[in-house]
Parts: structure tokens; sequence; C-alpha cells
């Protein structure tokens, strides 16, 4: 059977999306690019967003006219079939499958109970509930079955180094469909690590929904997440290690010093603020108060030289004021984050705010904060891009940019790739370039990009 997936949402979804590749190739199935090819059809799901669910129910809406002209099995999976469960049967007759995100190592058999006219479900338990240990189980033995044939990048991978949110930030469902934080055992992330560098990979970046809340406990041994990065970081091949998404709450000066001294820890730090009012944050459930997130600011740029700053807002969130808004505003102005990730406020049912706070920020409101928050980021980022101008970077081709629309030359085409502080660069150069790494000199810049000379050779080759 031909099996089309498609992913939405984080980058953990893309490292499970790449594992349920692996597993059902492993399986016998066949993967295939174009749904119309396909016996099967996949989404792998997000619930952060109420955009991202919309974006599931209208694909399901189509597969609903798609299955009157021939057979096919349609599957949810992920985040969003955990939240809806028997929901998503109930609204959508399309659907054949539910499969939670703790549940992945069950796709062939879900796959084949559907294929024989059963309603296939798997879903995690409750975060009240006893953990599933056997899931856990197979979820480790995925991770560590992964086949490096599968991912997208010859030089790039993640890996996951613990799974869950224990923070309950009231706005956020992952708590409720990723469940409880575990961390894997430090052996095992790095067996994983070894292997993929083994495969060429140089680059790796370490996954967890809040990652450097790692914490892992054995007999005699705690393992912080500095820790982990300090036995990471000297294994051979290893050229790049990134990590993401932080709370701003666990960045101690252990982890902000291991930065600093691990040669190879890329100086880049997503560190989401939401906002920059207290009362706000208070509502939010963030644990910091703006204050405490200032200082971290000033410690990440005391300690670590060139420290990239990334962060995440959230626009019109329940009881913000104009007085809240503007400290956001003032907080995107002060840090000059490279970028920022902004949303407006986006109520979801099961979340601690929408059971505690109504979502009485008008519309239109949310939209021109939104706005402006966008303004204000545009022009921190112009003047943080402008400030590499003149200045030779290292970069880790990724491919043909997205506006390449042909081949400049015969061997030329306009590539693109990323710095060490996450920066993307674009530049001309020759295709065979894909996966090394490169110096360029940076010419211009805008909000977004930085644009470079051709490099005049590769440094690092895959």
């Amino acid at each position: 059977m031909k099996v089309y997936l498609e992913t939405m949402g984080c980058q953990m979804n893309r490292l499970d999306s790449e594992l349920i590749a692996g597993r059902l190739q492993s399986a016998g199935y066949e993967m295939v690019s174009q749904q119309r090819r396909a016996d099967v059809i996949l989404y792998n799901t997000c619930s952060v967003r109420r955009h991202a669910e919309d974006k599931v129910f209208s694909r399901l809406g189509a597969d609903a006219q798609r299955k009157k002209s021939r057979r096919i099995l349609v599957g949810v999976l992920g985040c969003m079939a955990q939240r809806l469960g028997d929901e998503l049967f109930r609204r959508f007759p399309v659907v054949d499958l539910l499969c939670g995100p703790g549940q992945l190592s069950r796709l062939p058999d879900l796959i084949a109970d559907a294929s024989a006219g059963r309603r296939a479900t798997a879903l995690d338990p409750g975060r009240g509930s006893d953990p599933d240990r056997s899931a856990q189980e197979r979820l480790e033995a995925m991770d560590r079955s992964r086949d490096p044939r599968n991912m997208p990048h010859p030089s790039q991978a993640f890996v996951r180094v613990m799974r869950g949110c224990d923070r309950f930030c009231t706005y956020c469902i992952v708590p409720y469909v990723r469940g409880p934080e575990h961390s894997r055992p430090p052996e095992a992330i790095e067996e994983e690590v070894r292997r993929l560098l083994a495969a060429g990979r140089s680059e790796i970046t370490l996954l967890g929904q809040t990652v450097n809340r790692y914490r892992h406990e054995a007999p005699g041994r705690t393992t912080r997440f500095s820790d982990l990065l300090a036995r990471l970081s000297p294994l051979p091949g290893l050229r790049r290690l990134r990590f993401v998404t932080s709370h701003p709450l666990d960045f101690g000066r252990d982890l902000l010093e291991a930065i600093r001294d691990l040669p190879n820890v890329c100086p880049y730090i997503h560190a989401p603020a939401q906002s920059g009012s207290d009362a706000v944050l208070k509502r939010m459930n963030r644990g910091y108060t703006r204050a405490q997130y200032d200082e971290l600011v000033s410690a990440a740029k005391e300690i670590v030289p060139d420290v990239v700053l990334a962060g995440d807002f959230i626009a019109g969130f329940p009881g913000e004021r104009d007085e809240d808004h503007a400290a956001s505003m003032d907080l995107i102005r002060r840090t000059q984050y490279k970028n920022s990730f902004l949303f407006k406020y986006s109520h979801r049912e099961g979340t601690l705010a929408a059971r505690r706070y109504a979502d009485d920020v008008p519309e239109a409101m949310k939209r021109r904060r939104h706005a402006e928050l966008l303004q204000a980021q545009n022009e921190a980022s112009l003047t943080h891009h402008r400030s590499y101008v003149g200045r030779t970077m290292e970069v880790l081709v990724a491919g043909p940019s997205r506006k390449a629309q042909a081949p400049l030359s015969e061997s030329t085409v306009q590539l693109q790739g990323r710095t060490r502080g996450d920066h993307i660069v674009v530049f001309d150069g020759p295709g065979s370039l894909l996966g090394a790494y490169v110096n360029v000199r940076i010419r211009d810049a805008d909000a977004l990009t930085l644009f470079a000379d051709p490099p005049t050779r590769a440094i690092a080759p895959t």
C-alpha cells in the first residue's frame, strides 16, 4: 500500500513524521509525495492554534469527496487526534483511524485494522492515568531505530531528548496532548547522536517541548541539560549542536556558560517571552516577571559572545490592556531579537485559559496589536541583520533558496543556508554545495535575510 503523510506544526512533529515514515517502510509500505497516488492518507497534526486544526478540517472535507470515487484510508495522527479523540469520527466519517503522539509505533497495526473495515484508535492515557510504560518503550525503540536515509538534509538531524511538558501555561494545550515530561537516558541520546554522525550528519538539533528542563535521574547521578550538552559536544564529527525550544525559567548560569564554553554549541537562544507585561505573564502562568526575563537577556548577552536571541509573543491574550501591549512592544525593542514568532491569541478548548478567562479582546484589536508587534520586530530584525554586513560568516548550505526560479547559469543557482546564529543567508553558488559548510562575506541585509557574495570554496563538505 502507498502512504501519503503530511506534517503540520513544530519540529517535534517533523521528527515524528520522519520516524513514522521509517516505521511504515520497514513494515512494507511505500511512501509517496502525492495524495492522488496514495491508498492511505495520514495527517500528523498540531493543536496549538485553531488555524492548524482548521487546515486539517479542510483536508478532511476534500478527502470525503475523494473517497466517493475510490477507496482510500484516512488517518489523523498526533496532537489533534489526542485532543479531539472520537469527536473526529463523529464530525468526519471519512476518518478511519486516530493515533495519539505516544502511540505512533502502532501505526502499521492501525492501518491493518482500518483496511479490514474497523475504525482504529490508539490514544494516550490522560495525565491522571498511570503512565503507559510499553508505549514509552516503543517510542524509544522508534527513536533508536531511525534510518538516516529518511532524513531530508544530508548534514542535519533532529534528536528528541525529552517528551511532554509540565509547565501548564494557561494558553497551551501541549501538556494535555503530549503528556507529562519524560527525559530520555543520556546514554540513549548519545548512542543515537553517534549513529547520526557516523551517517554524515554534522549539525544536530536537540528537541523538547521545554528542552532546557531536561533532567535525567539515575542512581547516584543527575544529568542536567548543561551536562548533556557537555557529554555530546566532544563527539567526533559534531560541528554544530543546537537546541529548541527553551523556557526562560530554566536558563541557569550553568547552561549559559555551557553555550559559551563548548565550541560547537551554537550561540542561538530561542526564549519565548509571550508578553512583556507582568499582569499578562501572571495570567499566562509563565512563572517569571518582566524583570526576571530582562535579567536573563542581560545575562545571556554578558556571558555568551555574539549571542543571538529569538522570541515568541501572543497578541490579545484575555484581559490584555493597551499598557500590557505597550510593554510587549518595549520588550521587543529593548531585547533586539533576531526574530520573533508572533501570534494572535487562539482560544483553545481544554486549556486553563479557556476555563478561566473570557476571550475578551476583540478580533480587530488582536489584528492591530499583532501588526504593531510585527512592525516593531521588523525594525529590530533589520537593525540586527545590518550589523552583520561586511562580516565573513560560516553557512551550512540547505539547498536552492525559496525564490530560486531557475539556475542562474549552467553551474550556478541561488542557494540558501544558515549561520551558527540561525540567520538565513542567500548567495549564488554551485548546487553541489548542498550539505557543505562555506565561508561567505555578507554584503547586504533586510529584516529576514542576509545576502552574501558567492563563496570561494567549501570549507567542510559532507
